[in-house]
């Protein structure tokens, strides 16, 4: 943690003339700011991880902050917003140090009379999907995704659902948190999810 400072008066009074400011320069001080900021919070969350690893959810938040900080629209506050960020990044890089180390350890000598084990390996060899199914299923998934968007072009709070859509439906968010960050309840959230899936099936269903 040595160098950190706080950043604890990052983004100011004025959050969104410090995000426009942002958005339109890339070398803006509050980029800076904003990196103190993330560190001292990650240093703070991440505990149970290794310290090794503290600077790759660093830049993993602040890879998803340039990307998703144009649609910001400050449904709630940026830090609220940035910290349920980071949280989603601090879980992902303990799951994936969790998955590794599961894949390290010692495979479990499997017993050679028990035929059936090597009978389901070769049936999951021979239903390796081919290019064509893998194209095929890739442009469903990408008409799905792209219905459960539209549903919320066609509502009345457009900007909120779709936050709501990408936050529980792509990025793993609970109700709970979604609803802080789009300034709804946690019905809402489930009732948006509910209501998009419901579309997109009906709209996809003469794809099946």
């Amino acid at each position: 943690m040595t160098g950190v400072t706080s950043g604890s008066n990052w983004p100011g009074t004025n959050e969104r003339s410090t995000v426009k400011e942002m958005l339109q320069d890339p070398d803006s001080k509050f980029w800076e700011e904003c990196s103190k900021f993330v560190k001292r919070r990650v240093y703070s969350k991440a505990k149970n991880i290794p310290i090794d690893y503290h600077d790759e959810i660093v830049q993993d938040v602040l890879c998803k902050l340039a990307r998703y900080l144009p649609d910001f629209h400050f449904q709630c506050s940026l830090k609220t917003w940035l910290n349920l960020i980071i949280e989603r990044c601090t879980i992902d890089q303990y799951r994936k140090l969790q998955h590794e180390d599961e894949i390290r350890s010692p495979l479990v000598e499997r017993d050679p009379s028990d035929e059936s084990e090597y009978e389901n390996d070769a049936l999951a060899s021979a239903e390796n999907p081919s290019t064509e199914d893998i194209a095929l299923s890739n442009e469903y998934v990408h008409e799905a995704i792209a219905a459960l968007f539209e549903y919320a072009t066609l509502h009345s709070n457009p900007t909120r659902d779709r936050l709501i859509l990408q936050m529980v439906v792509f990025e793993g968010y609970t109700h709970e948190q979604t609803a802080r960050a789009a300034g709804c309840n946690p019905p809402v959230v489930g009732f948006v999810v509910r209501a998009a899936q419901r579309y997109a099936r009906e709209k996809m269903s003469d794809k099946l």
